[in-house]
């Protein structure tokens, strides 16, 4: 009974657009539960509204049905011609129906699958980072001048980010210029936690770990995000000429015709921060692959190369 509800479900009900689909795939995907039903409900809601060429099969079936009620109405047939008839079009229109159900049930795997697999790059990532946050962009930064080293290029500062045992998303810093290392710094002394809580690091801190991986970085996204992008980038620049001098060159500057950015101090993350958020997203990918695909039998989904989240050129 369960089977032919859901096979009622996939065949019959309201139709989306593939883009409705995809919108409500990313509320679900960005939601806290991930309720099951509700993933169920576009799956079913998805693959029904996917176009199968195998419908135009449906008119041959029609026109057999009606010729045979045609003839049977005009002739008198042996009742066992009437009953051949009758299962030979029965089994006609149980294969078609099945077989357009499968094919739909396919063609939406294919999209699905598409869509989570574009979300494995680092500007997916980078948005969905910033879409947690939820902080206020409009407060200022609030750091006090060090004039570190004011006549030292960018390129001889480096920053490490150093594992804090008691936060691990909240990593200390340590300035290194030439051969002069500073002590241990709280990201407060930095402007990159949140003014109301020293404990929230904020995007602009997001900024500087991903630096630490992808330098530079190119950004895939629309225009709103890119400029939303750019004024944390700016915030981390503010950050840089407040504290270690103001210089003739930004210490970031665009790259790629201003798809990108690129940072000229050296950030080194010791504590793999931005790396542990790469494997955690991918597993995540892999796992929704599963979930979200009508495949029985899943394949094994290849694990990406080792430069799968580097950016070489327009390459991601």
């Amino acid at each position: 009974m369960i089977e032919i509800q859901k096979l009622f479900q996939l065949y019959f009900g309201k139709k989306y657009s593939n883009k409705q689909i995809n919108d409500r795939f990313h509320i679900w995907r960005r939601s806290v539960d991930r309720d099951d039903e509700t993933r169920f409900k576009i799956m079913m809601d998805g693959a029904r509204s996917q176009m199968s060429d195998l419908s135009k099969q449906w008119k041959w079936v029609i026109i057999q049905a009606v010729l045979w009620l045609w003839i049977s109405n005009k002739y008198e047939l042996q009742t066992i011609i009437n009953i051949m008839a009758f299962l030979s079009i029965l089994t006609q229109f149980s294969f078609n129906l099945s077989a357009i159900i499968k094919d739909k049930k396919q063609l939406f795997s294919i999209y699905i699958s598409r869509q989570i697999l574009d979300l494995r790059n680092v500007s997916t990532m980078l948005w969905d980072t910033f879409e947690e946050l939820q902080e206020d962009l409009s407060v200022s930064v609030e750091i006090s001048e060090k004039n570190y080293a004011p006549d030292v290029e960018w390129p001889d500062i480096t920053i490490e980010l150093i594992g804090n045992r008691y936060d691990e998303n909240l990593p200390y810093l340590r300035t290194v210029i030439g051969h002069d290392t500073s002590s241990l710094i709280h990201p407060t002394e930095f402007g990159l936690t949140c003014k109301n809580d020293r404990k929230v690091s904020t995007s602009t801190f997001t900024m500087l770990k991903l630096f630490a991986e992808h330098n530079p970085f190119l950004f895939k996204g629309h225009g709103s995000q890119k400029n939303s992008v750019e004024k944390r980038i700016q915030k981390l620049r503010d950050i840089f000429n407040t504290y270690f001098g103001q210089r003739e060159v930004s210490p970031i500057s665009q790259y790629q015709e201003s798809v990108g950015w690129e940072c000229y101090i050296n950030i080194e993350d010791r504590t793999k921060t931005w790396k542990k958020l790469e494997h955690k997203h991918e597993a995540d990918i892999i796992d929704m692959l599963d979930k979200w695909t009508f495949v029985t039998k899943q394949e094994d989904i290849p694990l990406p190369e080792k430069d799968a989240y580097s950016q070489k050129g327009w390459d991601w």
